[in-house]
């Protein structure tokens, strides 16, 4: 049975590894459903500690399966293949923009011409960290005229610090009482497989540093942990909001040996790139990110209508701060509510935290919610594992010419996000029968 399994698992992840192009949803979503389905499936059936292990082997197969699958899904890659470039070629990617260095060039190579056209932001600052720097220059310098093999290389790479990530989840899960099978739900989560191995999104580094970091701080090397903690936002800014949780709960003399040396990697990180205008482009950058892009949002665009109501127009430029400024008390009340601090308590306030982020946030890509399934691992939440399978469906969304973001599959993805949340972190008595319901689905899926 698991060998059938296991095939139908190959099978569905070649297909939507190689063939749908973003705006493909029916391909999308006649591979993606089936996948779920057996994902769920897998964790619920099988139990022995044989069969585990070969679905974790299956895993590590999946992602060396999508290796020369070009990423289909996003178009990101080729923002990355441009800073390799600019890195090789003694120029700091954070100074200009596409469009200005483009058009400051008399003569430039032709990589720069054939990446231009492709590319999706081309009047924004670079906003990706130095760990995703080195790696682009790195494929860009091995492979520096053919964009398919360096995105070969970078996709070795990737399949490399998911194999780690998988390996140091397996320890972390057993100290911290944790049953080997819970790696299952990370592991074969298809949203992880198909947006971070393949489609390359740097979640992927950032969530293998940062259980690197948890798996040192757990054993107490505060060094190690502040150094991994260092990396984990050298690839993502985003594990910053992490941080306020570890500051009552690590004695002083520890917490001035993690933060020192979380300092000094991102001295060695930002040294090469360091400039005034390194500081500027990256903050114009972040502003940007908060008061422009929209997408597949759920309190913002509420608020949004209310804007058009009162105002006639998109209030994103006060709305967006205002609801991250939100998060962030919310975040900080998280830490000093915080009662008994153990390990999982610790593990369920920064999913809570993170969950907190997304719901105020103006954007969230399906791959966003990477750390949320990191972190339904040590939890008893199960909010995150359907949301992940809830939220491909806003690939519809590139199925229009023009593009245009479908609101009703926004509602039906949150409606059903905000009830998961209501009873299993607020257990709000919605109505007996759903709540009743939903135990039992819990219970027969053993999740």
């Amino acid at each position: 049975m698991k060998y059938l399994i296991a095939f139908c698992w190959i099978i569905l992840v070649g297909i939507l590894g190689y063939i749908p192009d973003q705006g493909d949803i029916l391909w999308i979503l006649s591979c993606y459903a089936p996948l779920f389905v057996l994902y769920i499936v897998t964790y619920r059936y099988f139990k022995a500690h044989s069969d585990i292990l070969f679905f974790i082997f299956l895993s590590i197969f999946l992602r060396l399966l999508l290796i020369f699958a070009f990423p289909n899904l996003s178009d990101d890659i080729y923002r990355f293949l441009w800073d390799g470039h600019l890195i090789n070629d003694g120029i700091n990617p954070y100074l200009y923009t596409p469009a200005e260095f483009t058009a400051g060039q008399e003569s430039h190579s032709e990589i720069y011409q054939v990446l231009f056209p492709l590319l999706n932001s081309p009047n924004y600052y670079s906003i990706y960290p130095p760990v995703c720097q080195a790696i682009f220059a790195s494929c860009t310098w091995v492979f520096p005229n053919d964009i398919y093999w360096a995105t070969v290389l970078m996709k070795v790479l990737f399949v490399a610090g998911e194999t780690l990530s998988i390996y140091f989840l397996m320890k972390l899960t057993r100290m911290a009482g944790f049953t080997l099978k819970r790696v299952l739900l990370y592991s074969l989560n298809p949203l992880i497989l198909i947006e971070l191995c393949g489609n390359l999104h740097f979640e992927s580094w950032m969530i293998l540093f940062l259980i690197l970091a948890l798996w040192a701080y757990i054993r107490r090397r505060f060094k190690f942990f502040g150094l991994f903690m260092g990396m984990s936002i050298g690839a993502k800014l985003l594990p910053l909001m992490f941080l306020p949780f570890f500051l009552f709960r690590t004695r002083a003399n520890d917490l001035i040996r993690a933060f020192a040396m979380m300092l000094l990697v991102f001295a060695v990180m930002f040294a090469p790139f360091l400039s005034w205008d390194l500081v500027y482009h990256l903050s114009e950058s972040i502003n940007l990110y908060f008061q422009k892009f929209e997408f597949n949002a759920s309190i913002y665009y509420v608020v949004r209508w209310i804007g058009y109501q009162f105002k006639g127009y998109n209030i994103i430029q006060t709305a967006g701060p205002f609801l991250y400024g939100s998060a962030f008390v919310i975040i900080m009340v998280l830490v000093f509510t915080e009662g008994r601090k153990s390990f999982r308590s610790l593990l369920e306030r920064l999913l809570l935290a993170f969950t907190t982020y997304l719901l105020l946030a103006t954007t969230v890509h399906p791959w966003y919610l990477a750390i949320p399934v990191l972190f339904s691992v040590f939890t008893h939440y199960r909010y995150p594992i359907f949301w992940s399978g809830l939220i491909c469906c806003t690939y519809v969304n590139y199925a229009y010419d023009p593009y245009h973001e479908n609101l009703w599959v926004v509602a039906l993805e949150y409606s059903i996000v905000f009830g998961l949340i209501l009873i299993e972190v607020f257990r709000v008595p919605l109505a007996g029968i759903f709540i009743q319901y939903w135990k039992g689905v819990q219970s027969w899926l053993k999740l």
